[in-house]
């Protein structure tokens, strides 16, 4: 080796080392998909060892773990929030049997707000009734009982 190649050398066994760690931790964890992009970036160091090429593998593998933990995170408040919803739509008083349909739904964060806003349209829609059919009460109460209408009445109204 020339001398100048042998502090390169030295350099990039001194990154590879940290790197190595990093790579072994990551890519046990990271599902097929998101590897090539990782195992590109770990090639080129690899090949060619440089800071610059240290500091590529470095994102690209932390990048990488990042993307795969949102993805957990995300499924697992996704799950959470879907029973929540599908709770809330109990509450609304959906029947057993549709329930348990939305129940066949991936229980994503998707498919939990969707369900939520569905929830709460439902309540909304009971809160409405129950004002509505309060304030016609209310009304029958202050103006008495109404006349009933008369047949002729009732046939003019159908036609």
């Amino acid at each position: 080796m020339t001398a100048a190649a042998q502090p390169a050398a030295e350099e990039g066994a001194a990154l590879g080392a940290p790197l190595l760690r990093l790579a072994e931790r990551v890519l046990a964890t990271l599902p097929r998909a998101e590897l090539p992009e990782a195992l590109a970036a770990l090639r080129a160091f690899t090949d060619d060892p440089s800071p610059a090429r240290f500091l590529a593998a470095t994102r690209a593998l932390r990048a990488g773990e990042r993307r795969h933990k949102l993805a957990l995170l995300g499924r697992a408040v996704g799950a959470r929030r879907a029973e929540l919803s599908l709770a809330g739509l109990a509450r609304a008083g959906l029947s057993p049997e549709l329930l348990e349909a939305l129940r066949a739904l991936p229980p994503d964060a998707r498919n939990g707000r969707r369900l939520s806003i569905v929830a709460g349209l439902l309540e909304t829609y009971r809160l409405v009734e129950a004002r509505a059919a309060s304030a016609q009460r209310e009304l029958r109460l202050a103006l008495g009982p109404l006349p009933s209408r008369r047949r002729s009445e009732r046939r003019r109204r159908a036609r």
